[in-house]
């Protein structure tokens, strides 16, 4: 059994396929008509056999945050990086504190209807 990915944004309530191949290089290529936005991700993974999709096995889904060019603000990312460094072995420190905070802030949950709008589009293209 081997895993497919689908990948959507949500723009202005829409819920916009992505392909994969686009979504694999928005950290290295701008996506100028996000420049300035925070846009939600989802990522979905379903069972494949034989090119056949099956249930949906998992899901990741966050934030994006693009800069005023359309590329992933990268100083968000290191900021986050730095936070999770410096809270190593200590739980209770400030910088686990906010690396907590934010994490929670980050992470996008789709309602129930939203993922069934995701779901839809990857079975319509069976």
């Amino acid at each position: 059994m081997r895993l497919a990915l689908r990948t959507f944004f949500v723009v202005k309530g829409e819920i916009k396929r992505i392909g994969l191949d686009r979504f694999s290089r928005i950290g290295r290529n701008g996506l100028i008509e996000y420049a300035g936005q925070t846009i939600p991700y989802a990522i979905l993974a379903f069972d494949s056999e034989h090119g056949k999709l099956g249930e949906l096995q998992y899901r990741e889904c966050g934030y994006f945050v693009f800069d005023e060019h359309g590329n992933i603000d990268q100083q968000n990312q290191w900021n986050q990086v730095r936070l999770s460094q410096a809270s190593e072995g200590n739980p209770n420190s400030f910088a686990a504190r906010r690396l907590k905070y934010i994490r929670q802030e980050k992470t996008w949950h789709p309602t129930g209807e939203q993922l069934g709008q995701m779901i839809s589009l990857v079975k319509k293209r069976r």
